[in-house]
């Protein structure tokens, strides 16, 4: 497993047009870390990587399906929110999704006071890292759950404005619990809407 790298990036080329009809628009852009020795683990190019995050934020039921059921948690002081996506690889972005090795992730979250304990992601400001251990591995005795659609949907949702949340007792997770640390009665979700449109809440959490 990969643990550090150079701790610079490339940008992934290219974008895509507009995904989602929601009212925030917020412009992504997909980095990976420089100098990853892959060794027998699959390799990440920035176009594959790319193509994944857009997968994520593309599903049916991702965080564009706040267009059709705009989204309120007053913990948050969000009210009938909804957002749509663009991913760009200039300079104007919204947020920068960087998949990075568990040692460059570690130290750049840990420069604003997240400890990420070499499994983690985390975000702050307009960056979020995605920690290539657990995007390589997935969540341990889990193996059928989409990590890579939980993590980058709970870190977008970081961004988007939201806390952590508690299970509400049964049923789907919500995105913003930390369903990698504890389920709490919970069943492992990776995405913030189920198919009838509702948006998975839980009790507030301090983050």
């Amino acid at each position: 497993m990969p643990a550090t790298a150079a701790g610079t990036f490339t940008v992934a080329a290219g974008g895509t047009g507009i995904v989602g009809t929601g009212t925030t628009l917020v412009k992504y852009r997909v980095e990976v870390e420089n100098g990853i020795q892959w060794g027998a683990n699959p390799v990440w190019t920035t176009d594959k990587t790319a193509a994944e995050v857009e997968r994520a934020i593309g599903a049916q039921l991702g965080w564009t399906m706040s267009a059709e059921h705009p989204v309120t948690y007053p913990s948050n002081k969000l009210a009938d929110a909804s957002w749509s996506f663009q991913r760009v690889s200039g300079e104007d972005f919204s947020v920068r999704l960087r998949l990075a090795t568990p040692g460059t992730v570690d130290k750049l979250c840990k420069a604003v006071g997240v400890n990420t304990q070499g499994i983690y992601s985390c975000r702050y400001g307009q960056t979020i890292l995605l920690n290539l251990r657990r995007w390589l591995k997935g969540i341990d005795g889990a193996p059928g759950v989409d990590f890579h659609a939980n993590t980058i949907n709970h870190e977008m949702g970081h961004f988007l404005g939201f806390d952590h949340m508690k299970c509400p007792g049964s049923g789907p997770a919500p995105i913003m619990q930390t369903q990698t640390i504890a389920l709490n009665g919970c069943a492992y979700n990776s995405f913030p809407f189920t198919t009838e449109g509702t948006f998975v809440q839980g009790p507030w959490a301090p983050s």
